[in-house]
Parts: C-alpha cells; structure tokens; sequence
C-alpha cells in the first residue's frame, strides 16, 4: 500500500513538472521572432483611371518576420519585404489600355494570433510600396508617356490581413491594400481619397496566396 501511494506521488510530480515544461516551451515560442515566406496571386484595380472592376491579375511574393509586443506572444509587430504586381485594365469601345506597375513594399503590421497554436493571425497596417517598373500599353503599344506618370512612391497604401495555418508550417492568406496618396504624377481626371486636393490615382487590390512558417 505505501509503494502504491508511492508510485502515485511520483507520477503526480512527474505530471506536474511535463505541464509546467510544456507551458514553459509555448510561452517561450510565443516570445520569439517568428518567419513566413508567402506569395500568390493579386487581383487588381487602380481608382481613377476609367475602370472599376479588380480585372488585373498580378503576382507577389514576400518574406517576413514578427516579433511579440504582449507578454503571451499573442499580440505582435510584423516587419516584411516582398515585390507585388499590381495595376490595371481598360478595355472599352474607345480605349484598349494595361497598366502594369510592379513595387518592392515594406509592410508594417499590427497583428494578434487566434486559436490553438496560432492558427488564425489578423493584422492591420501601412505597406511603402517603391515602383520598381511602369509598362503601359494602350492598344496593343507600349505607351512611354502613360509610363513615366506614376510617382516613385505610393507613400501610404493601408492593408489588412487574415492568415490561417492548416499544419504546423503551411497556411493561406488573403489581404487587401488601398493607396490613401495620389500615384500619379498628372491626372486630367480621377477620384480623391481623405481630402479633394488628394486626387487622382490610387492602387487597390486584393492578395490571396500560400505561407511556409518557419
């Protein structure tokens, strides 16, 4: 009976100090940088250019990292580095015209982590975006004038992102941007965005792709 009672002690020990390791292991990983490479597809729109469906289809990819702000891990700040095509396209009796603008962006995201092991992450933020490359074409040609008129900078596109992971190491992801600034140098029309002396042309597009978390 007293070896019973024994064996009964030491397995209750036991059992605590596994939890207690195993609640030190998940607030520890909480507490790290964590990393993501991503990349899918963009479906995009440019407000003010005459068009108004998300007809382009463009491509991005990223590599990110994030780092915790709460003492649990759940709330964190992402920090990221990618390229994403987007743009737009015309195409109605009287005008033929694509419009591809390729960028290197920053995103810089607020995020929380939801659900068991962090499956779910939502995140808010701004993403600088620097143009890389303009090609326009209008009917068929490239059109240099249409090309040079995009700024080096859209300064403030604001994204939101959900993220869910289906193992361990693989999730999805869809985002949305709109540009708050003008990106365009010379506008004979547009819509404006925050005030009316902002107007002119302002990227907007929707992400959907894969993460690798690592």
């Amino acid at each position: 009976m007293k070896s019973l009672k024994y064996y009964i002690i030491v397995l209750l020990l036991l059992s605590a100090s596994y939890t207690a390791d195993a609640q030190h292991r998940k607030s520890s990983r909480g507490n790290e940088f964590d990393f993501e490479l991503r990349g899918g597809i963009n479906l995009c729109q440019i407000d003010g250019d005459a068009s108004g469906s998300y007809n382009k289809i463009g491509y991005h990819g990223a590599l990110n990292t994030s780092f915790p702000l709460s003492d649990d891990g759940s709330w964190r700040f992402v920090v990221e580095l990618g390229i994403s095509q987007k743009g737009s396209r015309i195409e109605s009796s009287s005008l033929d015209r694509h419009i591809s603008l390729l960028y290197v962006e920053v995103p810089l995201m607020i995020a929380y982590d939801l659900l068991n092991n962090n499956q779910l992450r939502i995140g808010a933020g701004v993403a600088l975006a620097i143009l890389a490359k303009a090609n326009v074409t209008t009917d068929g040609a490239y059109d240099a004038l249409q090309s040079d008129n995009y700024k080096r900078m859209d300064a403030l596109p604001i994204c939101i992102s959900i993220r869910y992971k289906f193992t361990e190491h693989i999730g999805a992801d869809i985002r949305y941007y709109n540009s708050m600034l003008n990106t365009a140098k010379e506008n004979g029309s547009g819509t404006y965005r925050i005030f009316r002396s902002n107007k002119g042309q302002f990227n907007r597009l929707l992400q959907a792709g894969i993460t690798l978390n690592f």
